[in-house]
């Protein structure tokens, strides 16, 4: 960042990790953009392998770049922070150069400690994110416009399950606290409209296919799983402390978020359709004065009552 934002003073570790990776991306594709076309050698003769490569680079970090302030904004990071960093990295300043980029890691706290609470927060993301995923797939593809995969259906769920049961367990193991639950987890409805906006609310049937169909790797249930045998907490394991919101709760929160969003559209929507056919004014003629000018306008009661 090259300029003081005051949102960022309070933000928890994982969040500014997040502001580090948008700043130093950004910087990333600027130094890539300014400095990383390819010379032409009389070798390369008409061929352009070249310059695609360049683009498809570029493109990638443009990508990754979009894909992390995506996930900035889903956990609330302030829009102020996020522009902020991405500007100083569009100028080629990477996260630390400034005065103004605040340390990543608070006073005493324990980097491996740390980097575990990160990962936690990267686990509870991508559940929230899957759920509105989830949910938005359902309701939109019932004209099965895309193909019907019970088999993609049984693995997604099951790539939930197994991420849930990590970011679970590395709680556990790292003993997280109340307060650090509440700032990785603690979503309110308020919370879950807003995610809702951000993520499914922006998706075209395209997109939104696509990132449904992502989710279904199996090699995401290969990896969660991996990671928690590693944690050394056998499966079927009773978890103890805080623990996130289990998968069929964040479907259910989703559920409920999509479900007013579309209430609210249908609200507007009729609104504005009597407001269009709002007839016009039938007087030919000003309205005459006040009869009775002791009315206070707006109110309807006479003083003398």
């Amino acid at each position: 960042m090259n300029r003081p934002i005051p949102e960022v003073e309070n933000l928890p570790s994982w969040k500014l990790r997040l502001l580090e990776t948008i700043q130093n991306t950004a910087a990333d594709h600027a130094k890539a953009a300014r400095h990383g076309f390819p010379d032409h050698e009389p070798h390369d003769g008409g061929g352009d392998i070249k310059v695609q490569t360049w683009r498809t680079h570029l493109l990638v970090l443009r990508a990754d770049l979009h894909e992390i302030e995506l996930r900035a904004r889903g956990v609330g990071v302030p829009s102020a922070a996020i522009e902020a960093a991405r500007e100083a990295g569009e100028w080629g300043q990477r996260w630390g150069d400034s005065v103004h980029s605040p340390p990543v890691m608070r006073h005493g706290e324990e980097p491996v400690r740390a980097h575990m609470v990160s990962g936690i927060a990267a686990d509870v993301w991508q559940l929230e994110h899957m759920a509105m995923i989830r949910v938005a797939h359902e309701t939109r593809c019932h004209d099965r416009r895309f193909p019907h995969d019970p088999r993609a259906v049984e693995q997604f769920d099951r790539n939930m399950a197994a991420l849930w049961q990590r970011a679970a367990a590395v709680a556990q193991v790292i003993e997280l606290t109340g307060t650090e639950a509440r700032e990785l987890w603690g979503r309110d409805r308020h919370g879950w409209q807003q995610l809702g906006e951000v993520t499914v609310g922006s998706y075209s049937d395209t997109e939104l296919y696509e990132r449904w169909r992502t989710h279904t790797w199996r090699g995401l249930e290969h990896n969660a799983r991996r990671g928690t045998d590693n944690l050394g907490v056998p499966a079927g394991t009773d978890l103890a402390g805080p623990r996130p919101p289990s998968p069929p709760i964040l479907i259910e929160h989703a559920t409920e978020a999509l479900s007013m969003q579309s209430a609210g559209r249908r609200a507007d929507s009729q609104v504005e359709a009597a407001l269009a056919n709002t007839p016009e004014p039938t007087w030919t003629e000003e309205p005459g004065p006040d009869p009775n000018p002791t009315r206070e306008a707006g109110h309807g009661v006479d003083r003398d009552l």
